[in-house]
């Protein structure tokens, strides 16, 4: 590290009452090791809503409300040292044991650390007509992109091999759009109240880059986009976000599924909200379109994507409705049981 950085560092080390020892860049941090432990400083441009984020995060995990990694405060009692449109801030050290390129079992983690998120912070009901509007927008959005490239593909004479394989799926795709759309259209229950979902804060930019583990220790960290929101929305994005990253052949979702559940289990009008989000994907759409503006498409690689995409999609799918109709079974199981004990004490 050449003697300009170590200036600015030093600099920054002041207000934490710390001489360095040893400097080394990792990734976006600077290690910094020193004579009370080691460090990591992070230099970042953050805005006035960043930085009241970090301060909330920190103020519930001081309270041990959440388990989270956040900015240590100097010794004037500050999280983040600003200097003109650059932050820095200063955090615990960990030394991470599953390696960034090990996606099935941060996904594991980030599961269950994301439902332990939403848990802790949970709030109660709120109306979600304006949530279930915006997602209908959503759905034209990329009804549009669809019926565009289906349009264009069906107007050529001879359909290029990424158009037929398109064509050979659309229907099932298109079909589950429109149930998706009858879906969030209907934003009032049986009784025509406007329905009303829990709220939680939300991270706000989950990833697997976003988590630290070493050994047993899993911890959330990157808190700076994290807002309160309609958590079953952050949930649903991590899901398709997994579909996207991970290959068939290493996604466990009944494990993904579970670790979720077991720490925040989903009622009726999340699961439902979870299953038909995940109708819609976003990474189907953004193909069809980078397909559209490439000037000289690469076909066999666009038709592996495609066909991955649509096999992991339809294989997480699968695997999370499953779990959602077995979970129904044992609780209608559990009622009929319990509303035969009770008929019993009644005849008794």
């Amino acid at each position: 590290m050449d003697q300009k950085d170590s200036s600015w560092i030093n600099r920054i080390l002041f207000y934490y009452d710390l001489v360095p020892i040893s400097l080394a860049a990792e990734g976006g941090l600077t290690r910094v090791d020193t004579y009370f432990g080691r460090f990591a400083l992070k230099r970042k441009v953050l805005n006035d809503r960043q930085v009241r984020a970090l301060q909330t995060v920190y103020a519930l995990a001081r309270r041990l409300v959440i388990d989270a990694v956040c900015p240590l405060p100097t010794k004037y009692g500050d999280l983040i040292i600003r200097d003109q449109a650059t932050s820095y801030y200063l955090m615990p050290w960990f030394q991470e044991t599953v390696d960034a390129s090990n996606l099935p079992e941060r996904y594991r983690h980030l599961f269950h650390k994301a439902a332990q998120l939403h848990r802790q912070t949970m709030e109660k009901k709120q109306e979600c007509a304006t949530l279930y509007q915006g997602m209908v927008r959503v759905l034209g959005q990329r009804q549009m992109i669809w019926e565009h490239f289906l349009y264009t593909a069906e107007h050529h004479v001879y359909p290029s091999p990424f158009e037929q394989t398109v064509l050979q799926s659309a229907f099932i795709y298109l079909e589950n759009m429109q149930r998706a759309r009858d879906f969030f259209s209907r934003d009032k229950d049986e009784e025509g109240k406007s329905k009303k979902m829990r709220r939680a804060l939300c991270h706000g930019r989950l990833t697997p880059l976003h988590l630290l583990i070493e050994n047993e220790r899993s911890c959330l960290t990157n808190f700076e986009n994290s807002e309160d929101g309609f958590f079953i929305v952050e949930t649903a994005a991590l899901f398709e976000q997994a579909a996207v990253m991970l290959e068939r052949k290493q996604s466990d979702w009944r494990t993904f599924y579970q670790s979720y559940q077991s720490a925040c289990p989903l009622d009726e009008e999340e699961q439902g909200f979870l299953q038909h989000f995940l109708l819609f994907p976003s990474a189907h759409a953004d193909l069809l379109i980078r397909y559209s503006q490439s000037e000289t498409a690469d076909e066999q690689w666009f038709v592996s994507r495609w066909t991955r995409l649509c096999e992991t999609h339809q294989f997480m799918y699968t695997a999370i409705t499953k779990m959602m109709k077995e979970e129904q079974k044992r609780k209608d199981e559990l009622r009929k049981q319990k509303e035969a004990e009770e008929k019993q004490e009644a005849d008794d």
